[in-house]
Parts: structure tokens; sequence; C-alpha cells
């Protein structure tokens, strides 16, 4: 066994004198190199073929320097390899000894992954922020009106003329949070006047429009409410309003007069209508 000998001064710029007894260097071969010509002991057969055995050995690991040490690793072996070992005449320390070190030193270990099948989300809400009285009609120019009768309420669509226009319905249209750079947007339609919003149900297998009766601003829409709930989309100077619990249907009129509003998937019906500030 030899220690590593003593480096002159282009060795010594990675050296440190806390570092005694932080590697060694163990071999077939008395490796004596004090400059960068490297002499050798007696060796068994030819000297070329000897290649010298290096094994770290690192002590002191509780000191909070175990990074450090480990730069003065490489370090002192790139020095090695490029000055002591790499002497035209003498044993090579090559890259693959290197690798031999290195590969004492450090553990493989398995990087364990863990497959969920289940995605949970969180519930999405939609709270509110605004809200506006709008005047409503189709864009076939009839307005929205509502028929009372036995306890129960109606929308209805037809043109209305002279006395007539005191029965069009004005909406409290409410806004609600939505994605940034979503360009519709939120809304649930109350009937000014009245406790009565829009709301939309799936009655079997087709959806069915409704007026429910309902205490002051839904300040917050969960899934329990989200038949409440009309995505508003603008075009150029008319809107249309599709159902958030039923995707794809749309608040429609007939196009025959006193009909009553639905909802629809087709352009059979009205899809659009204008709105008027109040």
């Amino acid at each position: 066994m030899s220690l590593v000998p003593e480096m002159d001064a282009e060795l010594m710029e990675s050296y440190s004198e806390s570092y005694d007894n932080f590697y060694e260097a163990y071999g077939i071969c008395d490796m004596m190199a004090s400059k960068v010509d490297a002499s050798w002991g007696t060796c068994p057969g030819d000297r070329t073929s000897c290649r010298p055995s290096i094994r770290v050995k690192v002590t002191n690991l509780k000191e909070p320097s175990a990074f450090r040490r480990a730069v003065v690793v490489v370090v002192a072996m790139e020095k090695m390899r490029r000055g002591v070992f790499n002497a035209a005449d003498g044993c090579h320390f090559g890259d693959s000894d290197l690798l031999e070190i290195f590969g004492s030193i450090l553990v493989e270990d398995d990087i364990h992954v863990q497959t969920f099948e289940r995605t949970f989300m969180a519930e999405s809400v939609y709270r509110y922020f605004s809200s506006t009285v709008q005047g409503i009609t189709d864009t076939d120019n009839k307005s929205l009106a509502l028929n009372e009768f036995s306890g129960q309420a109606q929308l209805v669509a037809l043109h209305l003329q002279g006395p007539n226009v005191e029965r069009q319905v004005k909406l409290n249209m409410s806004f609600y949070t939505s994605p940034p750079g979503d360009k519709k947007r939120p809304v649930t339609l109350g009937i000014v006047g009245k406790q009565l919003y829009l709301s939309c149900v799936m009655v079997g297998s087709t959806p069915e429009l409704r007026l429910e009766e309902v205490s002051g601003i839904l300040t917050a829409i969960k899934s329990d409410l989200l038949r409440f709930l009309f995505f508003k989309a603008d075009e150029s100077y008319s809107s249309s309003f599709e159902s958030a619990s039923c995707p794809g249907w749309f608040i429609s009129t007939s196009r025959n007069p006193n009909e009553p509003v639905t909802v629809s998937t087709s352009q059979s019906g009205i899809q659009n209508f204008k709105l008027f500030n109040e």
C-alpha cells in the first residue's frame, strides 16, 4: 500500500490540509511522483502493462462538508489522470478507471413509481360578482311574457303592442366567475319583481326549461345548483344561452307566436336574443 505522494504547486490547487486522510491509493506498483514524470518501483512483468488500482476512502462523513469532499475527489482524480498517470512511458489512468472508482462509491437505486387509477378534482364553484337588469326579445322581435295560472308560471314568446307591452318581462342577469379567456360568461336569469329563476332540468332523457322560486341572489353555484346556470355567448348584436347542466341545449323560442320558451339543440327554433339595458 502507498499513499498518494506529495504534490507540487500545480497539484496543490485542490489540496486542503483538512483532507489528509480523504483519499488513499493502493496498487501493485509503488507510485512515487513528485512531478509530472512518474517513477515506478519494481513491477512484475512489463511495466507498460501495469495498471494501478485506485480506491477512494471517505472518512468523517458526519462533517457538513460532504459535497465539498466529493468535489475534491473529482479534482484529485482529474489531476492524477492528466499529470501523474499520463506519463508517456508509464501506466495510464484512463476514463474507465475513473468510472470504476465512482462505480464503487455511488449506489444505484431504483425509482419507485406509484400509479393511481383515479384522479380527484376539486368541485367547480361559480361565484357571484355583479348583476344588471336587461330587457329581452328574440331576433324575431318577440318579447318574453309571463303566464301564471294555478300557482304555476310559464314563459311564452309573442309580439306585444300597445298596452300589452306591460306584460314584457325583464331579466335580472347575474354574472359569475369564469376561467380566464373563456368567451362564454356564466349567468343566472331571474324574473324582475318575482322570485323566479330559469332552470334547465333533465326529465327522463330530455332537458326541460322551468321557472323555480328562489329567495335572494344565488351567491355561489355548485353542482347541486348547476341547473340555474347558463353560459352566455355574444355574437355581434345578439346573445345565446347554453345550459350548464345540459351542454348543447340552448334557450329557444318557437317561430310561431305565443308558444312556450324551451331549450333545444337544433336551429328549428330561435336561439338568439337581443338584450337592452333598463
